[in-house]
C-alpha cells in the first residue's frame, strides 16, 4: 500500500496579507450594535433646562437679596451652576448632544462664548489636541504648567528659578484651581488677538456681552465691596469646581513619548483613570468620571457611558488592557503622590 504524499498547501501571490487585529474596532463594533453612540436631543434639552433654571435662580437671588452671607452663598450656587454650563458646553463640544452642525454651532457660541466668556475653539483646539495626544509629556496642552511636572524628565526644561517651586509642586497644585476660571478668559482673548481662529470678531462681542451681563449683574447687588466679594468667590469656587472635574482622570497615570506611543485603545484606556462612586459623582463629574470610556467615544452621550463601563471592562480585560478606577479621594491622593514622586530631583 503506498503511503500518502504530504504536500504544503501553495498560497496565491495574490492572496491578501491576514489583516492585523483591531481592537478599537472590535470594541467600537459592540457599542454601535449597542446604539449608545446615538445622539439623545431630549436628554441635553431637559440637561440645559435644569442648568438654565439654576443660572436663573442664582442670578434671581444676587438681584433681591441683601444679607452678605446670602450673597456669599449665592455666589456658590452661581459657581456651581457656571460649571454645569461648562460641562454641558464641554458636550457640545464632543457634539454628544446635537448633531446637525448649525445647531452645535449655535449651542457652542451660547454655552461658550455667552454663558461662560471663553472662546470655544480656543477651548475645543485645545481640549482636542488633548483627546489625540493624553498625558503626552510634549503634546497634552492640560499637563504643560511651567512650575509643574509630571514626569521627572520635565525638570529639566523647567526655569532653575521654578526648580524649588517644583520640589513641592504636590503640596501646591490644588491651590491653582481657584484661578483656572481666570486663566480661562485670559487665554480666550490671546487667542482671539492671535487671529488664526473662526470669526474672531463675532467670538468677542459674544464675550463682550457675557462681561457687559456680569458687570450688570454685580452692579445690581449695590454695595461695590460685596459686589467685588461676590465676583472673588464666585469665579474662585467655578476654578475649583470645574478644575476638580479634570484634575483626577489623568494625572497619576501612565505618561507618555514618542517613543512609547501605543495604539489608539490602549493610549486613551493606560492613561485614564475612572472614579467610582454613588449615583452623585456621576451628576458631580457631568458624567466625566467615566473617563475612560469618554476617552474611547468622545461621542457618546454622558448618559451613555455608565452603560458602556462594563462593556468597555470586560473587553479590556479579556485583551489583556489594564483598566483602573479609584474612589473619589483615591483617584485625588493618587494624582498627588504621582506629582510628589516625580519632583523628587527637583528636592534633590
Amino acid at each position: 500500500m503506498t503511503a500518502p504524499v504530504l504536500v504544503e498547501p501553495v498560497l496565491s501571490p495574490t492572496a491578501p496579507a491576514p489583516r492585523p487585529r483591531n481592537d478599537y474596532a472590535d470594541l467600537k463594533r459592540i457599542v454601535i450594535a449597542q446604539g449608545l453612540l446615538e445622539a439623545r436631543p431630549a436628554y441635553y434639552v431637559m440637561k440645559t433646562v435644569v442648568a438654565l433654571a439654576t443660572l436663573g435662580l442664582a442670578v434671581v437671588i444676587a438681584i433681591v437679596a441683601s444679607s452678605p452671607w446670602i450673597l456669599l452663598a449665592d455666589a456658590v450656587l452661581l459657581a456651581f451652576a457656571s460649571t454645569q454650563i461648562a460641562l454641558l458646553g464641554h458636550d457640545v463640544g464632543h457634539k454628544q448632544g446635537f448633531r446637525g452642525r448649525r445647531a452645535n454651532k449655535v449651542a457652542r457660541y451660547f454655552f461658550g462664548n455667552v454663558l461662560i466668556g471663553i472662546s470655544h475653539t480656543w477651548w475645543s483646539s485645545k481640549h482636542n489636541q488633548h483627546h489625540a495626544n493624553p498625558n503626552h509629556i510634549d503634546k497634552d496642552p492640560d499637563i504643560q504648567f511651567p512650575m509643574v511636572v509630571f514626569a521627572a524628565d520635565q525638570i529639566a526644561a523647567r526655569s532653575p528659578k521654578l526648580r524649588r517651586i517644583i520640589g513641592f509642586q504636590a503640596f501646591f497644585f490644588p491651590f491653582l484651581f481657584p484661578f483656572q476660571a481666570v486663566n480661562m478668559r485670559i487665554t480666550s482673548v490671546q487667542h482671539l488677538l492671535a487671529g488664526n481662529t473662526e470669526k474672531p470678531w463675532l467670538q468677542g462681542a459674544f464675550m463682550a456681552l457675557h462681561v457687559v451681563l456680569y458687570g450688570a449683574l454685580l452692579l445690581a447687588i449695590g454695595s461695590w465691596p460685596m459686589a467685588i466679594a461676590f465676583a472673588v468667590v464666585h469665579q474662585a469656587v467655578f476654578g475649583l469646581y470645574n478644575s476638580s472635574v479634570f484634575a483626577s482622570n489623568h494625572k497619576g497615570m501612565e505618561v507618555l513619548t514618542d517613543s512609547t506611543r501605543k495604539d489608539f485603545l490602549r493610549e486613551q484606556v493606560l492613561t485614564s483613570r475612572n472614579v467610582t462612586g454613588p449615583l452623585w459623582v456621576d451628576f458631580w463629574y457631568g458624567g466625566l468620571n467615566y473617563q475612560i470610556e469618554h476617552h474611547l467615544f468622545p461621542t457618546m452621550p454622558r448618559n451613555q457611558l455608565s452603560k458602556a463601563k462594563p462593556i468597555v471592562e470586560q473587553f479590556c480585560r479579556e485583551r489583556g488592557v489594564s483598566y483602573h478606577e479609584a474612589g473619589l479621594i483615591a483617584s485625588y491622593l493618587e494624582g498627588l503622590r504621582h506629582l510628589h514622586r516625580e519632583s523628587a530631583p527637583a528636592r534633590a
